[in-house]
């Protein structure tokens, strides 16, 4: 059997039209203000203003993939316009790809049509994808790893199916690849395994563990492969890995118990649709997984135990990472979420339709209802999180510009020598139509102050990014600009900028 053939693309593409545009159009209501307005959040002020520091401290993470993307495509000079355009065709493309793999895979691709817009806009559209791609600077990259994830799945089961074992070198690389490019790729190529196998396993004759074997083989060595990569690119440059990552462990930093509980709590916050990020979309593809286990169980199919282990791995797949770090994740990173309520929307509703019976066909056409209002409830929540990015984002643009004027009126010239220091941190006047308190987004740059020399790195490269520059301090002037500071009003008042032994200071709070 062939996956990767031209004709069976041409026949999805021409069969799913209609769900493709649908999938479009949702794809726009959630992200059209990315398209229509140049805005940027956290992070991207440094990829414009010191580009070499932040490419530095992605190789110390081991996100050499990321660079590479950007050099080799010659996108390493950052444009936001670039950068948003390019992240939304990919996610057309996303649509594309990973709707003709499990049409490939189905066992009746003629009922897929109807639903396969389902997976792409749930997975694309969840809240923590927002919040991936409110980090401007790397949002094309990871939708682009994404898209290569779905290549390399492709090849893998071309190669399975076939025979043809050289599709495997390239699907190697290519997860080596990806997962350079962002370290989250590698619970969703599980996902994503754990998918296929779920759609294929009907049509599977015999035993599937030389197929289990061999995807599990491509996956280990695709995480070989980058590993081993990794280790000589630290050598070569003579750097070491950050403790990006590794701070966030919590093994053996709290109990056991603490972990646990932390474990725990996340599970339950995802599955019963606790807080702002997380709805009971998630829960009720549990319960889809549970029904379609029980239909499996009733129609005593081959292998059952295998199915249910897929099913189990694949539902624990959102919480790898929770399990490793032992405590919730950032939301950024939680991407297989959406993934997993995605794809038991699209693959319950389409299994309940084959089952041919009245009332499970009724029930199919009911969730697809469901999915219906939860897509579009879901696309304008993204769409409400990245208004309430434009409205910080200009709030930001109006700060800088009074103080780069206060500062004008300090008499120190167009460009000054003096480094500019903050002094505390300013929240963002949002509007009554902003959403507050989200992790990253609606955050102002000003905002982001952890020390005064982290916080004046950041102001500073925002107030760059906007055509406003100013040398930085030593540790010794942000020393004085810290004592100066005590003696200083708070901002806007009048003495709240001043210039004192050579050093501009500006105090927020």
């Amino acid at each position: 059997m062939k996956i990767i053939d031209k004709k069976k693309f041409y026949e999805y593409c021409r069969e799913n039209k209609v769900s493709m545009a649908l999938a479009a159009v949702f794809l726009i209501i959630a992200y059209g203000i990315k398209l229509f307005q140049i805005v940027f959040s956290h992070d991207t002020e440094a990829i414009i203003s010191v580009p070499e520091s932040l490419y530095n401290s992605w190789m110390t993470m081991g996100r050499y993939g990321l660079i590479f993307l950007k050099k080799i495509l010659g996108i390493d000079t950052f444009n936001p316009y670039l950068a948003s355009i390019l992240m939304f065709l990919v996610m057309l493309a996303v649509v594309i790809i990973w709707g003709y793999l499990f049409f490939v895979l189905e066992e009746s691709p003629g009922r897929y049509a109807k639903a396969s817009w389902i997976f792409p806009v749930i997975f694309l559209t969840t809240p923590m994808m927002a919040e991936q791609i409110s980090f401007l600077l790397q949002a094309f990259e990871v939708c682009l790893a994404i898209l290569i994830l779905g290549i390399v799945l492709l090849m893998i089961w071309h190669g399975i199916l076939t025979k043809k074992y050289l599709w495997y070198l390239p699907s190697i690389l290519l997860s080596a690849l990806i997962f350079s490019v962002y370290q989250t790729t590698v619970p969703l190529f599980i996902s994503g395994t754990a998918a296929c196998f779920l759609v294929y396993y009907r049509r599977k004759s015999g035993s599937w563990w030389p197929v289990i074997l061999q995807l599990i083989g491509n996956f280990g060595a695709g995480l070989l492969v980058y590993e081993i990569a990794n280790i000589i690119i630290m050598n070569v440059l003579g750097i070491t890995t950050t403790a990006y990552i590794s701070d966030q462990l919590m093994w053996g930093t709290i109990s056991v118990s603490e972990c646990v509980r932390n474990i725990c709590n996340h599970i339950y916050q995802a599955v019963t649709g606790q807080g702002f990020y997380y709805s009971l979309s998630f829960g009720i593809a549990v319960v889809l997984a549970i029904l379609l286990l029980i239909y499996r169980w009733k129609k005593g199919t081959k292998e059952y135990y295998l199915y249910v282990i897929a099913t189990v791995i694949f539902l624990l797949t959102p919480f790898m990472m929770t399990i490793l770090m032992g405590q919730e994740p950032k939301m950024r990173t939680q991407l297989g979420l959406g993934f997993v309520t995605g794809f038991y929307f699209q693959y319950g509703v389409i299994c309940f339709w084959k089952a041919g019976k009245k009332y499970i066909c009724k029930f199919a056409s009911a969730v697809l209802c469901l999915v219906v209002i939860f897509s579009f409830h879901q696309c304008t929540k993204v769409a409400d999180m990245f208004y309430t990015e434009y409205v910080q984002y200009q709030e930001d643009v109006r700060l800088a510009i009074k103080i780069s004027n206060r500062i004008d009126m300090l008499d120190l010239g167009e460009s000054p020598e003096e480094p500019l220091v903050f002094v505390g941190a300013r929240s963002p006047q949002l509007n009554n139509s902003s959403i507050r308190n989200l992790e990253n987004i609606g955050h102002s740059f000003f905002e982001w102050s952890f020390t005064t020399d982290y916080g004046s790195f950041i102001m500073r490269n925002f107030m760059a990014s906007i055509g406003y520059y100013y040398n930085s301090p030593t540790a010794e002037q942000i020393e004085i600009a810290e004592q100066a500071a005590q003696n200083m009003e708070i901002w806007p008042a009048s003495d709240s900028v001043r210039v004192v032994e050579g050093v501009i200071v500006v105090r927020l709070s």
